[in-house]
């Protein structure tokens, strides 16, 4: 999901796609099987004016949508394509992060607003461990704030790279004390406020109620990591986002778990709900977005 003009767009199986307007909570679909386009959706985008979907798996197809219509604007095609997050940082600037191909991170970037998208070469891309890879949960395995960007990585190895510079260089900024080693374990999701405080959480999502190795703070902008205490965290979360204007003290997290609020900058977490959800979106402090297999559900947010 992405914010689009105090509106919520969203893509997802079957290339499906849509709109919630948060203002009367009404809901419009569509879908690109007119196109044969088969493809399922996870990471969506979109600068003020144009909304992007990336599906995921092979062929890779990105389009953007405009008032006068659906347009492909990047086509990628290999045995191990996969794209798992797609961000604009501003109306230009737009970059998508996916699987390895090679050892080397899938990173393809848009200078001008989405309308033509470049492919980092494989020397300049980051190289990752075998096994290492970015998860899909809920396209937060990016986070940024002004020209910073950070991804988190999973797997045989979980880790955070950096870039300063529009994705052209990557930095192995820090190795995260979370659950690593395997195939579903490692960092699914991250946050940052401002540039310096920000939080990774993740775990093992076929052991979602295991606590430890689940999740961890930064406040040097994500040179070192602090774990969140094994008895305070949430367990296994796909999605981790602040609420705005609480000055990085309020977030809320997904889980197969439930629902989960933290007041303390995420070092203790509560259960709002046990409904679950895959991931989340604010549109203002008062107004926030979930979604979870085939539901989306508006929230009004109360402070207390």
């Amino acid at each position: 999901m992405v914010l689009l003009e105090k509106n919520v767009a969203f893509a997802g199986s079957d290339a499906t796609f849509g709109f919630i307007n948060t203002q009367n909570q009404t809901i419009a679909t569509s879908n690109l099987k007119n196109r044969g386009v088969i493809s399922d959706f996870r990471a969506v985008a979109a600068t003020t004016q144009n909304f992007f979907m990336l599906s995921i798996g092979n062929p890779a197809l990105l389009y953007k949508a405009e008032q006068s219509g659906m347009e492909e604007v990047y086509r990628e095609e290999h045995p191990d394509v996969f794209y798992d997050v797609l961000r604009f940082t501003d109306d230009q600037f737009g970059i998508a992060i996916g699987d390895p191909i090679d050892n080397r991170l899938s990173v393809v970037t848009t200078l001008n607003g989405g309308q033509q998208w470049t492919k980092l070469t494989w020397s300049q891309s980051p190289k990752l461990e075998e096994s290492e890879s970015v998860f899909a949960a809920s396209n937060s395995a990016l986070a940024h704030y002004d020209n910073k960007l950070w991804v988190v990585t999973g797997g045989s190895k979980s880790r955070v790279l950096f870039s300063d510079n529009k994705g052209y260089k990557w930095q192995d900024l820090a190795t995260l004390p979370l659950a690593q080693g395997s195939a579903t374990q490692g960092a699914f999701t991250i946050a940052f406020y401002k540039d310096q405080q920000g939080i990774v959480l993740g775990g093992d999502y076929e052991q979602p109620t295991e606590r430890k190795g689940s999740g961890a703070l930064t406040f040097d902008g994500g040179k070192t990591w602090q774990p969140i205490a094994t008895d305070k965290a949430i367990g296994y979360a796909s999605c981790v986002q602040y609420i705005p204007n609480s000055e990085g003290n309020a977030l809320v997290a997904t889980s197969p778990n439930g629902l989960f609020f933290s007041n303390d900058q995420g070092r203790s977490w509560q259960q709002l709900s046990d409904k679950i959800y895959h991931a989340l979106l604010f549109v203002d402090e008062q107004t926030m977005v979930a979604s979870g297999n085939e539901k989306i559900t508006l929230f009004r947010v109360v402070k207390k």
